[in-house]
Formats: C-alpha cells, sequence, structure tokens
C-alpha cells in the first residue's frame, strides 16, 4: 500500500508546485523581467518599475486581503485556504503588474469555490465587492485556470493536523486540555502563517502541519515522532523505533518550516497588517504599481471581450472533405445523388433469375 508521503508525490501540486528557495526566488525574478519587456513598449514614458521583491510584498498583502473577504464572506476554512493558494500560485509566473490583482482576488475567492465543491451563486458574491459585477469575477476565471496549470487539487495540512490529534488524545488521554489547546493554536497558525508565506511550495502538508506543532507543543511532536531509541507506544516496543539519520533530517526539515511560519505569526493578521500604519506604508508600493500596469490587461474585461472577438473574426474551417480532395480523383464528384434507374433493383436480381 502507498504511504501518504508516496501519494502526495503524485499529487499535480508536488509535481508543479513545489520549488526550492533559490528556485522559486529565480522564477520571481524572471517573471518580473519579462513583464518589465512587455510594458516598456506600451507606456510612454517609462516609469520606475516594481522590484520582484515588491511584487512578493504586495502579494502577500493582497493574499491577506483575500482572506479577509473570505471572512467577510463567510466563507470555510477549506475554500479560503484553497482560494489563497490558487491566487499566490497564480503570481509567482504572473506578474502583478500584467494583471490586477484587486480583480483577480475575487475571481480566486469564486473559482476556490467551486473547486471545493462549495455553491455559491455568482451575484451573491458580486455583490459582496463594492463596484463589482459578476461580469468582472468571470472575466479573469479562465486566465487563473491558465495561471495555475490547471492544477485545481489542493492539499491542505489540516486533515493530517485532525489525524495527529486524534492520535494525541489516545496516547496522552489524561492530558486533554494540553492536546485541545494545541488543536487550537495550530489550525489558528494553518490558517493564516501558512497562506501568507511559501510553506507550501516548499514543504509536504504533513510537515507543515508538524511545525505549527513545534511552534505550539514541542514536546507533543515527540510524542507523535519519537526520538531514535524512544518508544510512544504504552509498552516501550522500540523495535520499530527511526533510524539517526532518518529523524534528523525529519527534524531538520520541520525546523525549517517552523521558521517561516513563525515570519507571520496569526497575531499579525490584526496587530501587524491590520493597522493603519501598515495600510499606509502600502500606499506608494501601490501608487507605484498603478504606474506601471500594462495599460492592455488592466481591464480583465475588455481583455476577454477583445480575445472573443478575435476569436470570432478568425476564418473557419472548410467544410468536410470530399473523397476526390483526399484522393485525387481527376474529376469532381457530382455533388447531387444519382438518381437510381427504376428499373434497376439495388439489391440484385431475384432469387433463381
Amino acid at each position: 500500500m502507498a504511504t501518504e508521503d508516496e501519494r502526495y508525490r503524485q499529487s499535480s501540486q508536488f509535481r508543479l508546485w513545489s520549488f526550492s528557495q533559490a528556485n522559486l526566488q529565480e522564477l520571481r525574478e524572471k517573471t518580473n523581467s519579462l513583464a518589465k519587456q512587455q510594458i516598456t513598449p506600451r507606456i510612454d514614458p517609462v516609469p520606475e518599475f516594481l522590484t520582484s521583491d515588491e511584487e512578493a510584498q504586495l502579494v502577500k498583502f493582497f493574499t491577506i486581503e483575500l482572506i479577509r473577504a473570505a471572512q467577510f464572506c463567510e466563507l470555510p476554512t477549506e475554500i479560503r485556504s484553497t482560494a489563497a493558494l490558487f491566487f499566490r500560485r497564480f503570481y509567482i509566473t504572473n506578474s502583478v503588474m500584467t494583471y490586477p490583482p484587486t480583480e483577480l482576488l475575487k475571481t480566486s475567492l469564486f473559482f476556490g469555490c467551486k473547486a471545493e465543491g462549495f455553491y455559491i451563486r455568482l451575484a451573491k458574491l458580486a455583490e459582496k465587492f463594492p463596484n463589482t459585477t459578476s461580469e468582472q469575477i468571470l472575466a479573469g476565471e479562465y486566465l487563473l485556470c491558465q495561471g495555475i496549470r490547471f492544477a485545481f487539487d489542493v492539499r491542505h495540512p489540516f486533515r493530517a493536523l485532525e489525524g495527529a490529534i486524534l492520535r494525541l488524545r489516545l496516547q496522552l488521554p489524561d492530558e486533554e486540555a494540553r492536546v485541545n489547546k494545541a488543536h487550537a493554536r495550530a489550525r489558528e497558525i494553518l490558517k493564516f502563517s501558512a497562506l501568507v508565506t511559501d510553506v507550501y511550495f516548499h514543504f509536504t502538508p504533513s510537515q507543515i502541519m508538524m511545525a505549527s506543532l513545534v511552534m505550539v507543543d514541542a514536546g507533543l511532536v515527540d510524542v507523535l515522532c519519537p526520538r531514535p531509541g524512544e518508544s510512544s507506544e504504552p509498552n516501550g516496543d522500540t523495535t520499530a523505533g527511526m533510524q539517526t539519520d532518518v529523524y534528523g533530517k525529519i527534524m531538520t526539515t520541520i525546523e525549517s518550516c517552523r521558521a517561516m511560519l513563525e515570519d507571520e505569526p496569526p497575531e499579525r493578521m490584526s496587530e501587524y497588517w491590520g493597522t493603519p500604519e501598515i495600510v499606509k506604508s502600502m500606499k506608494p508600493l501601490r501608487k507605484k504599481l498603478q504606474r506601471c500596469r500594462d495599460p492592455d490587461r488592466a481591464d480583465l474585461v475588455a481583455l476577454q471581450r477583445a480575445r472573443r472577438e478575435q476569436a470570432a473574426a478568425k476564418p473557419k474551417k472548410p467544410a468536410t472533405t470530399s473523397d476526390g480532395t483526399v484522393f485525387g480523383d481527376a474529376e469532381p464528384r457530382d455533388p447531387k445523388r444519382r438518381k437510381v434507374d427504376i428499373k434497376d433493383n439495388v439489391f440484385g436480381p431475384a432469387l433463381g433469375q
């Protein structure tokens, strides 16, 4: 039977959206450079463009705005998480200078609902946002699908957390309060910290879950992942203990993930990103973005209409090709069906004749 890790490595999330930190930074710099090259001929005079680091900061800001919007729309945790991942995936290979994040944010929310099988009327969702129509939300949908490479499956660490908590409750029946406290805090970390950092691009869901527990209560991780020579089983059996080198690799990976999660603890949602000071500090970046946006792609509705008109204007392929054209008959066949002489019997003469 395949392990959970083996199944994850067969998923589109691992194959298409897993990177080393160096590769991810290189990809973002390439995206930023290509956007500058494409936009420069379309703007006069040429403005000061955003750097790749400034783009990453704006993506984080708009990801948090997406989370706030999802909370306002009362969307479940899984949906807001999927929508946030779609949004962040899109802006790895697309620049915020090319496509407007304020519009793709709404599209990501709606498509996140569809991907997770959560029904919500498009018109109802559009009503939640000021000056927004259903057409505006739908305008970027196919664009979003292309940007995320049609990889709609998103594996989250929430199920792994529930499994870990169930195991902890079985192994620590006298410490229910401790386990419940860790459960609640770890979920808060996964609902925010994991979505606004790059951990999904570097680690597996199980590793992200374990890192969140290390932040909360490292002792519980020792129960789930005993050190070599130790056992969490009641009978003290250590025959299935983990090898030292394997344990070391696992814990090094979890610590790397934990360090990344700690850059954005859940409190920063309100204590940092929700303060007037940070909103004010983001204004220069947003103004800079306005000056260097691609004028041909700023309006997604107009862009979609233009592409539809272009597709409709393309010459249609000729109708079904005749046999003569294919096989090279010297003379074209008469398009009219040949009238069969009444005297001729198409089924041949009667038997015995």
